[in-house]
């Protein structure tokens, strides 16, 4: 089974080459795809520098359609998704890959080691209840953008929207259509929203996407 790796990347030039080569380094992995989303530092030189797929949207699109664009753009039958800052972690995304290449699951969710002080956790605890609500566990890190997902899955999902819904939505919609979906520990690090003013504007922007992506898809809950 050939792998896709997914990295939408905005304003990341900083972190997107060593998060490429650190990728180059998992055997699995037949291509790299990243997905400029309107970016103002040259992401798409870096990316493209490393060897990497890159398609450049011109302007800011959200992360939904950041994915959307690199998954039909892939040839995987899975597909990995990563964010852009994991940097020579990126690598331990093959712990991701085996419970989907061993047909263990649909879908596996990375579960981050938690360093420092993050958000109040709002976001966190609204996507975590909508995805229990909907028939599936409480997932540890419901947003956590580090997962591999079969093909065909992201097919019956039907794409995703955009916007920082998209995690919410995967984890919905997974035990709707009665897939398996696992959370595999890794030791990879990235940037944390941290509480200041910045993060506080971030955290606004996530909870207005996941409150907006469970009220498209209310009847899941039901």
């Amino acid at each position: 089974m050939q792998v896709s790796a997914i990295i939408p990347a905005f304003n990341e030039a900083k972190t997107i080459a060593s998060t490429c080569r650190s990728l180059q380094s998992v055997p699995e992995i037949h291509e790299i795809i990243v997905v400029d989303d309107g970016s103002q530092d040259g992401t798409a030189d870096v990316a493209r520098a490393e060897g990497a797929t890159v398609f450049s949207l011109v302007e800011n699109c959200g992360k939904g359609q950041a994915l959307q664009v690199g998954c039909a753009a892939s040839i995987g039958d899975i597909l990995l998704l990563l964010d852009a800052d994991l940097e020579e972690t990126a690598a331990e995304a093959r712990a991701l890959l085996e419970p989907i290449l061993r047909g263990e699951a649909a879908m596996s969710v990375a579960v981050l080691p938690l360093e420092g002080k993050g958000g109040f956790g709002i976001v966190q605890g609204l996507s975590r209840w909508a995805i229990k609500r909907s028939g599936g566990i409480a997932p540890i890190q419901p947003l956590s953008g580090q997962r591999a997902l079969k093909r065909t899955l992201w097919h019956e999902l039907g794409g995703f929207g955009g916007g920082f819904g998209v995690e919410t939505v995967m984890g919905m919609g997974i035990h709707r259509l009665g897939y398996r979906l696992v959370e595999v520990p890794v030791n990879m690090r990235h940037r944390r929203t941290v509480r200041n003013w910045r993060g506080m504007v971030h955290r606004g922007r996530q909870l207005s996407h996941v409150l907006l992506a469970i009220l498209r898809h209310w009847r899941w809950l039901l």
